[in-house]
């Protein structure tokens, strides 16, 4: 029985790389510079803040947690 899951990925040639490290922003801001520790291309990614781009934000330099890869966009 399937129950509609839908996962969203990006298209291949815009997914953040493993080991690489990018500015992530989110709805067109940027709130971290981060390095992707864990990542296999699918929907989540662990990832360790090198710089927080915003004081309100949560997580600080070193902090490590997991992202909806789909949900954020990238640059070097």
């Amino acid at each position: 029985m399937k129950f509609g899951i839908k996962h969203e990925k990006l298209p291949k040639d815009s997914r953040p790389e493993q080991g690489g490290t990018y500015t992530l922003s989110y709805q067109g801001s940027p709130v971290y510079t981060a390095e992707f520790l864990k990542y296999t291309g699918g929907c989540w990614a662990t990832v360790q803040v090198k710089e927080s781009l915003d004081a309100s934000l949560p997580y600080t330099p070193g902090d490590t947690f997991d992202i909806r890869v789909a949900m954020y966009e990238y640059s070097l």
